[in-house]
């Protein structure tokens, strides 16, 4: 299947938002009711009519699976006070949708009594937290966590195993903080969402590595070769934003494993103002420097769609590799992304045009959200020399020189074998003579 018709797909699996929430008892299980499943897949911006008759979601369906798991990790103390999962999913993301803070998101739940109140203080400490991790789930650009700090405080479960990098600074933040704007907010943990060439690392070698590379070749930038002649370790995870971080203490490179999600958050062709979640925490016309305005968000979900092909689709061995690995290990099949393999494991596959792969790929054109961490990650390819013979034959980055090199030694090798044999030959005559 090309991505196009996955993506039409994936559309048609998307249903129109129900008009009410009649018939919605209070379950926190989203897997129950396949009417509930539709209600929460309808916070994408999907722009097919909806084939509720006929569609079961199966492009989407591990994002209803994965989003039942996260919510078992939820504290009773929030979930008792729930009167209908999915009717509060779906007021969240229409308030996010409309740019209002946490706070005030909060505070229309308790007002909808959509959250039930026990204890005033308690009610909205709750609802608050509700609504953090709510907002984390639909956007997928940070993990909530739960009981890992004071409860005037909001915090993110640390994926990147201690690494602090561009998306991820702190993880923790003051309940203060929840009245500002999503942006403001949400930039309190890190860059979930960098604007255009942007560099904001301290390290020299990064800054020098911005400004000096420009173009990648998948050829000579590939998983393959980060794998087997860098020794870099990959790692996928469940959060978007730190989607190609590279944490030089570990040799660890960051994938986020569910590019379907991109694709259910792109902006309709028929209607460009639909949006998802995600766009609602895009910074306005007059914000902040350094946070994607929606123009940027729709560009990083293009980017990080076209990085797999960079990273494993456009070279034989790094497609192999990436066939070798268990991204789902341990997981039913219905909550894999089927189109993860799509991306990775296919020779061709058909792109959208704002998605276009080629032979070289111009940082600052293709990848200008992504750059500084593909430049990263190049400048670090570009300073190794391979290590032993089995190094030597992988390190196929410039194929002339690759060539030359077995060439000579090919021939150098015959030349020598057969001097030796001429050498044995001789020594037998003379043997033979005495």
């Amino acid at each position: 299947m090309s991505l196009v018709n996955f993506t039409m797909a994936l559309k048609e699996d998307i249903p129109e938002k129900p008009s009410g929430s009649a018939g919605c008892n209070r379950c926190p299980s989203l897997l129950n009711e396949k009417t509930e499943s539709s209600q929460i897949l309808s916070i994408f911006p999907g722009s097919a009519k909806s084939l509720s008759s006929t569609a079961n979601s199966t492009h989407l369906q591990w994002y209803s699976r994965w989003l039942d798991q996260q919510l078992k990790n939820v504290p009773p103390f929030i979930v008792d006070r729930l009167e209908c999962f999915p009717t509060t999913f779906l007021e969240i993301a229409k308030f996010a949708k409309g740019n209002s803070s946490i706070d005030d998101i909060a505070t229309s739940l308790l007002q909808s009594d959509l959250i039930k109140v026990q204890d005033a203080g308690d009610g909205r400490e709750a609802a608050r937290t509700l609504v953090f991790a709510i907002l984390g789930w639909q956007t997928m650009l940070y993990a909530p966590a739960f009981g890992t700090c004071p409860p005037q405080q909001l915090s993110i479960v640390d994926v990147l195993g201690g690494y602090t990098g561009q998306a991820f600074m702190t993880l923790k933040q003051d309940h203060s903080r929840i009245a500002c704007c999503l942006p403001d907010f949400l930039l309190g943990f890190g860059l979930m969402l960098p604007r255009e060439n942007l560099c904001i690392s301290e390290d020299p070698e990064d800054c020098q590595a911005f400004e000096k590379v420009a173009i990648v070749n998948p050829a000579e930038f590939n998983a393959s070769l980060l794998r087997n002649l860098a020794r870099i370790n990959i790692q996928w995870v469940d959060v978007m934003a730190p989607h190609l971080e590279f944490d030089k203490a570990t040799n660890t490179l960051f994938l986020f494993r569910y590019p379907s999600f991109c694709i259910a958050n792109i902006p309709s062709n028929e209607d460009p103002h639909t949006r998802g979640v995600i766009h609602g925490c895009a910074a306005r016309a007059d914000g902040m420097s350094q946070w994607a305005s929606e123009t940027e968000v729709t560009q990083l979900l293009y980017e990080i769609l076209l990085s797999y092909r960079l990273l494993f689709g456009q070279t034989k061995d790094s497609r192999r590799l990436f066939q070798s690995m268990k991204v789902f290990e341990g997981e039913p099949i219905e909550a894999h992304d089927p189109l993860l393999p799509l991306l990775c494991g296919s020779k061709t596959i058909a792109l959208p045009t704002s998605c276009k792969e080629r032979e070289f790929y111009r940082l600052s054109r293709d990848f200008p959200i992504l750059r500084s961490r593909i430049a990263s990650l190049q400048q670090q390819m570009s300073i190794l020399k391979p290590r032993g013979w089995r190094e030597i034959w992988q390190d196929k980055r410039d194929s002339a020189q690759w060539y030359t090199f077995w060439a000579v030694i090919a021939i150098g090798g015959s030349g020598i074998l057969l001097s030796l044999i001429q050498v044995i030959l001789q020594a037998a005559q003379l043997a033979g003579a005495h």
